[in-house]
């Protein structure tokens, strides 16, 4: 049983991608989902799609503050959040890489960290965001994304986003521990071969990491789904998942395990 009806999530890298069905799966449970975007125009055809299905949960679309005109702050549109849903409940960081391909000798160090900086300051700021509303949450949650190099080192996805998601996967276990004796949960997705869209028309991009080369790796013999991460998502943001806090669950089809 997973219950997440009447709760708020707040949710990044969820316009596109493997974010999309975990958006449908949660608003189809009855949770409210704000999608967090710096694609607008994709984000509103995906919640223009999810008010035709009436499903019981909400969807609507929102532009970091910064970029809003006139821009605001983010603590400000978290506030916004609030008040039109009533609480903020879960935030899910599922901002990924570019992930192109690239190497320790094709990576200067700027490059780096601006790729740490992105994925693990977003995840960070989202926390920082909402964690007064998580505080007064009844059932709050927090999830985090990591890759299966970025939790184990490895050399079959891209460099930079491994690194990053490797801090991302420190921040979990921190956060966790803080967090705990105030009853927020925070865990973290490892992630393998998801299948995904090609962000921003890469897909005849040459640089573009083909992840379906990782598939004579993986013990299952088959890429992951977007449902197959949809479906973790909604048990780490579910009432039921209250006792579990600084894990790392794996949905790699035992990639992990090589």
């Amino acid at each position: 049983m997973q219950t997440l009806k009447g709760r708020t999530c707040v949710f990044s890298g969820a316009s596109g991608g493997d974010g999309v069905a975990a958006v449908k799966a949660l608003c189809q449970g009855g949770m409210n989902v704000v999608i967090m975007t710096h694609q607008p125009a994709q984000a509103a055809g995906l919640v223009e799609e999810l008010q035709k299905l009436n499903y019981p949960g909400k969807c609507i679309a929102m532009q970091d503050g910064e970029v809003q005109n006139p821009p605001v702050s983010d603590e400000e549109v978290y506030r916004q959040i609030n008040e039109i849903f009533g609480s903020i409940d879960v935030i899910i960081s599922n901002t990924g890489g570019d992930g192109f391909e690239d190497s320790i000798d094709t990576v200067d160090t700027e490059t780096l960290q601006k790729e740490v900086g992105h994925l693990l300051g977003g995840s960070y700021s989202m926390l920082k965001c909402a964690l007064p509303y998580l505080r007064k949450s009844s059932s709050p949650r927090v999830i985090f994304m990591t890759t299966v190099e970025g939790a184990r080192g490895g050399k079959l996805e891209s460099f930079t986003n491994a690194v990053g998601k490797g801090a991302v996967l420190s921040l979990t276990k921190n956060c966790a521990a803080r967090l705990a004796p105030e009853g927020i949960a925070v865990n973290c997705i490892q992630k393998g071969a998801i299948t995904r869209l090609q962000g921003n028309g890469a897909i005849s991009d040459p640089r573009w990491k083909d992840t379906t080369t990782m598939l004579p790796y993986i013990p299952m013999g088959r890429m992951g789904t977007p449902e197959d991460l949809a479906s973790a998502i909604c048990f780490l943001a579910s009432e039921e998942a209250s006792y579990i806090t600084g894990t790392v669950l794996d949905v790699s089809g035992g990639l992990s395990l090589v």
